[in-house]
């Protein structure tokens, strides 16, 4: 599969409660200090060091945001190997990689202009690489399991494509005086310029998944014959007369294959977003009490133990 190169920044990815403190830390590539730790992976100054520019920042906002995306990006590695037995594809990152950094150049931006983040280098581009490619593989490796599939393929609408073309009648009678004339041999061409929806011309609606449609209208789409006019199917909008010029359904087999080329966004954003906060919530990881406490939506002050969720 082609590798994705969505830009995914930073504070687009991890919410967290912080609140500012005046103490600093060195950030340099040259530190050596331990800020947390996942299972038995370290996370140094000198990993921190690699997303910004200064040398020297204040234990802030950003700079707890920064921490906790470290850790997090551990803590996802790990529950890629654990749960797929998958490693970061080291090659696809790269290339995601490269290509952010030649839209950058291209802009003529730096690092924190292009990711809209203070300070930050090219380091936070490699990062938001790291994360745009686990994801792909967290869901890839998701759409696997039967529970996932099963789940997916409980759902017809949501992954069959129906072509259709349709009239839109204010009545009933109307509707069923269209379909007597289109039964007839009349064309749903000739018989669209008395259909109330006149933003489709000739009645055409295109090719997408059923589940877009009014749940009346998208069951009479998967159901219909194809060819074959159906109708009335009355909906919010009024009463239809329909015919479906094409149905498609993916098999299991396509959709483990390539996950993105049948699933919504949608669909994968939920998968995700299922797999990344509960892989963090079940996470063991330690921090350095000088920048908090560590909890699955993010660093909390050293000043507020109080908010650390009682779950962990």
């Amino acid at each position: 599969m082609a590798p994705r190169s969505g830009l995914i920044p930073l504070r687009k990815i991890f919410v967290l409660i912080a609140v500012l403190s005046l103490v600093a830390v060195a950030c340099s590539s040259a530190g050596s200090g331990v800020v947390g730790t996942v299972g038995d992976t370290e996370i140094t100054e000198a990993d921190l060091g690699e997303l910004f520019e200064s040398e020297t920042l204040p234990i802030d906002e950003s700079l707890r945001e920064a921490i906790f995306a470290l850790l997090a990006r551990e803590v996802l590695l790990q529950g890629l190997d654990a749960d797929f037995g998958l490693a970061l594809d080291q090659e696809e990152s790269e290339v995601v990689y490269l290509d952010l950094v030649a839209q950058m150049e291209q802009n003529n931006m730096t690092p924190e202009q292009f990711l809209g983040l203070p300070d930050a280098s090219l380091g936070m581009v490699r990062f938001n690489a790291d994360i745009g490619v686990i994801r792909r593989q967290a869901i890839e490796g998701l759409i696997q399991q039967q529970e996932t599939l099963e789940a997916f393929f409980s759902d017809p609408g949501a992954y069959t494509t129906v072509c259709v073309r349709h009239l839109l009648m204010e009545t009933v009678e109307e509707a069923e005086d269209a379909l007597a004339r289109l039964e007839g041999g009349e064309s749903l061409a000739e018989l669209a310029v008395d259909s109330l929806d006149t933003g489709t011309p000739e009645g055409d609606l295109g090719c997408s998944l059923a589940s877009r449609y009014v749940p009346e209208f998208a069951q009479a789409a998967l159901e219909a014959e194809v060819g074959v006019f159906v109708g009335p199917v009355e909906t919010q909008f009024g009463v239809h007369v329909i015919v479906v010029d094409e149905r498609t359904a993916p098999t299991e087999q396509e959709i483990i294959a390539d996950p993105q080329a049948f699933l919504t966004d949608t669909d994968m954003n939920v998968l995700w977003g299922d797999w990344f906060n509960e892989t963090l919530r079940l996470a063991e990881v330690t921090l350095d009490e000088k920048y908090g406490f560590w909890s699955a939506v993010g660093i909390i002050p050293p000043d507020r133990p109080d908010l650390v969720p009682t779950d962990q």
